[in-house]
C-alpha cells in the first residue's frame, strides 16, 4: 500500500515523512473516529463479491463524527483467512482481542461499511505507560513503533468528520461479539510465494485496458520496468500478460495464477477522500505449502494491484514516482511486506526524491534481502534437491498418468511417489523412480492422495503438496460449506452440505490438532454433528462423503476453537 501524504512540489505529490502534518491530513480525510476495545474478530468471505474480510468489532468509549455515539461498531478490513485461503493486503491494519485502540475511519464505496483510513496509518494502539498516563502507539511495521500522547491523537480524531461526513445510517453493531481469533490472526502468521519460481515458469502480469489515463502510453512502460526490477533480482520471473477487464480482490473468478493491475478501483475498496493511492495484495492457498530454507510458504494463487480512480491523486505525478509505486505494489503481490529503513522501494512511503526522477530508484539492500527469503537463487552447493513442482494426474477410465517437474537447484537422483487413502497418508504404498512421470493401469475405484519428493545422496526434499485423484464412477463429491463453532461447556456444532455427484449414504468426520493431522474418525449418517464436553483447544476438522462405491474426496480443513 502507498499513501499520498503531505503537500506538493512542482505539481508532483510529495510522500513526506513528517508525522504531524501527515496525521492532520489523514484525520481530515476521515469520516469518523472511535476509541475503544476490540471485542470481537471474525474472518469470512463476503458472498456478494467472494472477497475475504476481517470483521473487527469495537466496544466504543469515545466516538467522533457519528450522529450519536454507538456502543459498538464493526470495521470491515480487506483481507483475512477463511476456508484454507488467505487474502493478504500490504500494510493492512492489524487488531487483537482486548486491545484498546484509536482508529480513524472512512467509508467503503462499495457497500458503505467502515474501514480504517490509510490502512495501518489510521490505527493506534493505546497502552498504559505509567501511573500518570498512557501512550498511544501506531504500529508501522514489526520493528518500529511511533509513540504519541493519546490526547494528541484524540485531537486528531476530533478532526475526523469535519470535512468528510458519514452517510445517514445506523452504525450501531448488533451482531454477536463471538470471535474466530484463530482464523483472523492466521493471516498475520502466513507467508507465501509464487512457487512457479522453483521450475522457471513465468507469472503473467495483466493490465486493465488502456492503462493509466494520466501517463504516456497508459504507463505501460513504467509497468514493464517494474516487472523487470523484480525479475532481474530473483528466480521469480514476472512476464507481461494481456490487456483485460479490471478485476477485484474476490475469487468469484478462478484464482488463475496471474497478477492483475487495475487503475480505477473497480472493487470500490478505496474511499475517494482516502490518502491511499494504491493497494497491493495476493490470495494465498494452504493447498500447496513448500519449505524454503526451513520456512513453510503457502502458494500465491492470484496477485492484485489496484490503483484508485480519483485522478487528482496522480495529477502531476512524475513517471519516476509512478514506476516506484507500481514496483512497490507488485512487491506486495509477490508476497513481500514493508521493510524498515530508507531508501527502499518497499518502504511504507515513496521516496520524496522520486519527484525529480523519470525512473524508479533501483531495489535497495532491504528490498533484496526481503526478496531473497522466499525467492533464493538456486544453490550450486551440494545438498538435497528442491521440491518437485507441477504435480498433476490424468485419469482415463482406470488408467492414471502422473507427471511432475524437477525443482531447481541440486539435481535429484530419484523421485519417491507415495499414495494414501487420506491426505498425507501412504497406506497404498510408494515407488522410487528416476523419471518424472508414472503410468498406472487398472487402478481400483477410489480416491487417492498423491505426493512426490525428490532425493539424492544428500537427502530428500520437502514433499510436494497432495493432489487428489478420483478413479471410477459412483463416488460422491467433496462436501461443501463446512462450518463449525465452539461454545460454552465444550459444545461443538459442525454442519456441511453434500457435494456434487451421487447422493451420499453417510459421512466421515476427520479431526486433528494440527491442520494436516487426522487423530479421530467419526462416522455420521447426516451432514451435521453436535458434540458436548469437548476439551478446550483448537481443532481442525474435515469431512468426506461415502457411497456404496467408497469414500469421496476430503474437504479442506477448518479450525474450531473451543473456549
Amino acid at each position: 500500500m502507498i499513501v499520498l501524504l503531505g503537500g506538493a512540489r512542482g505539481g508532483s505529490p510529495v510522500h513526506a515523512l513528517a508525522i504531524a502534518s501527515n496525521d492532520v491530513a489523514l484525520a481530515r480525510a476521515s469520516a469518523a473516529a472511535v476509541r475503544g476495545v476490540v471485542a470481537g474478530m471474525a474472518a469470512r468471505r463476503d458472498p456478494d463479491v467472494g472477497v475475504i474480510y476481517t470483521h473487527v468489532q469495537i466496544a466504543v468509549s469515545r466516538a467522533w463524527g457519528f450522529p450519536a455515539r454507538p456502543a459498538r461498531v464493526d470495521l470491515k478490513l480487506l483481507g483475512g483467512s477463511a476456508e484454507g485461503e488467505s487474502l493478504v493486503v500490504g500494510e493492512q491494519a492489524q487488531f487483537t482481542l482486548g486491545e484498546e485502540v484509536i482508529a480513524l475511519l472512512d467509508v467503503r464505496p462499495r457497500d458503505g461499511t467502515l474501514s480504517v483510513t490509510g490502512l495501518a496509518r489510521g490505527k493506534w494502539t493505546v497502552i498504559a505507560a505509567d501511573r500518570d498516563g498512557a501512550t498511544a502507539l501506531r504500529r508501522r511495521d514489526e520493528s518500529a513503533l511511533d509513540a504519541a500522547d493519546p490526547l494528541a491523537v484524540e485531537s486528531l480524531a476530533a478532526l475526523a468528520g469535519s470535512i468528510v461526513r458519514l452517510p445517514a445510517r445506523d452504525y450501531e453493531s448488533r451482531e454477536s461479539a463471538a470471535s474466530d481469533q484463530a482464523s483472523s490472526a492466521a493471516t498475520n502468521a502466513v507467508v507465501a510465494r509464487w512457487h512457479e519460481a522453483d521450475w522457471g515458469q513465468p507469472v503473467a502480469v495483466d493490465s486493465a485496458f488502456g492503462g493509466h489515463p494520466l501517463f504516456p502510453g497508459g504507463g505501460l512502460h513504467q509497468l514493464l520496468r517494474a516487472l523487470a526490477a523484480w525479475s532481474s533480482a530473483s528466480p521469480l520471473q514476472l512476464a507481461p500478460g494481456s490487456e483485460r477487464t479490471p478485476r477485484c480482490f474476490g475469487n468469484t473468478e478462478t484464482a488463475d495464477g496471474r497478477i492483475s493491475v487495475s487503475y480505477d478501483d473497480p472493487c470500490g475498496e478505496i474511499a475517494d477522500t482516502s490518502p491511499v493511492l494504491a493497494i497491493g495484495g495476493a490470495v494465498y492457498s494452504s493447498g500447496d505449502v513448500r519449505g524454503v530454507r526451513g520456512t513453510p510458504y503457502w502458494k500465491i494463487t492470484k496477485g492484485m494491484v489496484v490503483l484508485d480512480n480519483v485522478l487528482a491523486k496522480y495529477a502531476g505525478m512524475s513517471t519516476g514516482c509512478y514506476e516506484e509505486l507500481l514496483t512497490h505494489e507488485l512487491g506486495h503481490a509477490i508476497g513481500l511486506e514493508h521493510v524498515a529503513g530508507t531508501p527502499a522501494v518497499m518502504a511504507p512511503t515513496l521516496a520524496p526524491s522520486c519527484v525529480n526522477r523519470t525512473e524508479s530508484q533501483p531495489l535497495q539492500a532491504p528490498d533484496l534481502a526481503a526478496l531473497a527469503a522466499p525467492y533464493p537463487w538456486p544453490t550450486t552447493e551440494p545438498g538435497p534437491p528442491a521440491t518437485p513442482g507441477g504435480l498433476a494426474a490424468e485419469v482415463d477410465g482406470h488408467r492414471v498418468t502422473i507427471r511432475w517437474v524437477a525443482g531447481a537447484g541440486a539435481p535429484a537422483t530419484a523421485f519417491h511417489v507415495a499414495a494414501g487413502s487420506l491426505p498425507g497418508a501412504a497406506d497404498y504404498g510408494a515407488l522410487a523412480l528416476t523419471g518424472t512421470s508414472l503410468v498406472v493401469p487398472d487402478v481400483a475405484t477410489g480416491v487417492y492422495y498423491l505426493r512426490v519428493r525428490a532425493v539424492n545422496a544428500h537427502g530428500a526434499s520437502v514433499p510436494a503438496p497432495d493432489i487428489v485423484v478420483v478413479v471410477g464412477d459412483g463416488l460422491p463429491g467433496k462436501p461443501t460449506s463446512l462450518v463449525a463453532a465452539g461454545g460454552p461447556g465444550g459444545t461443538v456444532r459442525i454442519f456441511w452440505r453434500a457435494g456434487p455427484g451421487p447422493a451420499p449414504n453417510s459421512y466421515v468426520l476427520l479431526a486433528g490438532d494440527v491442520p494436516s493431522g487426522i487423530d479421530t474418525r467419526v462416522p455420521l449418517g447426516a451432514p451435521a454433528l453436535v458434540a458436548e464436553h469437548i476439551p478446550s483447544g483448537t481443532y481442525y476438522v474435515r469431512v468426506a462423503a461415502t457411497t456404496a462405491a467408497g469414500m469421496g474426496p476430503v474437504s479442506a480443513a477448518i479450525a474450531v476453537v473451543v473456549p
